[in-house]
């Protein structure tokens, strides 16, 4: 029988990718989201931190008692507003999240988009690649939007034609001055693997999907 790794995430949406990412990889998921939509989720997160700490915490418990050996923390925007670290060392289990990632990133990568679902998250990824990699620029992204979009079902092909992706690729990839020339894009959102595809169609920019390091992790 396979290990028991809890999924806590955002929404019912990303919680269900984490889920199907582990089965992939031969896990057994246990399906723990904090809310049922990226707004109840939002809210939660710019006005509520004591209650989503709390809320948070009271998932990690459940999650022990459910036999899971380990916290798969499928959420940039959740693993920037809660303490997992002290939760982690108070219930003595492991948390894997996507923020471990950016501590390391590849020497190539120089000029760096960081597109997540909110300023949340988007601070937090840009504060930490620039406490630990050195010589990096960045431009950070929040775009709810396209989290909404994806929790709405629509397929790749449409979110990146309705809220014009490929102008954005496009702005990014004509960026002509030598020292800010973009090489990398970072998808800072555990939503936005459901875009990877449709977004290496259209450009040859280093895609940086955290979901993958965290299964290395796990």
């Amino acid at each position: 029988m396979s290990d028991k790794i809890a999924v806590i995430a955002g929404t019912n949406t990303d919680t269900q990718m984490g889920c199907n990412l582990l089965e992939k990889h031969g896990y057994e998921p246990i399906f723990l989201p904090i809310s049922d939509d990226c707004n109840t989720q939002a809210n939660l997160q710019y006005f509520s931190k004591d209650e989503l700490y709390d809320f948070f915490y009271d998932t990690c418990k459940r999650a022990i008692g459910s036999g899971a050996v380990k916290i798969f923390l499928y959420c940039n925007s959740l693993s920037s507003s809660v303490d997992y670290e002290k939760a982690a060392q108070s219930l003595n289990i492991e948390i894997i999240t996507p923020l471990e990632t950016y501590k390391n990133l590849p020497s190539y990568c120089k000029n760096i988009v960081i597109l997540s679902a909110n300023g949340v998250s988007a601070y937090t990824i840009d504060n930490i690649i620039h406490k630990y990699n050195k010589d990096v620029n960045t431009i950070s992204i929040g775009n709810m939007s396209l989290v909404e979009s994806i929790e709405d079902k629509k397929s790749p092909k449409q979110i990146m034609e309705e809220l014009n992706l490929e102008g954005f690729i496009k702005y990014l990839e004509n960026i002509n001055h030598p020292k800010y020339k973009t090489d990398t894009l970072i998808l800072g959102c555990t939503h936005f693997p459901y875009l990877k595809n449709e977004i290496k169609l259209l450009t040859t920019l280093n895609i940086i999907d955290a979901s993958d390091d965290m299964i290395r992790r796990l």
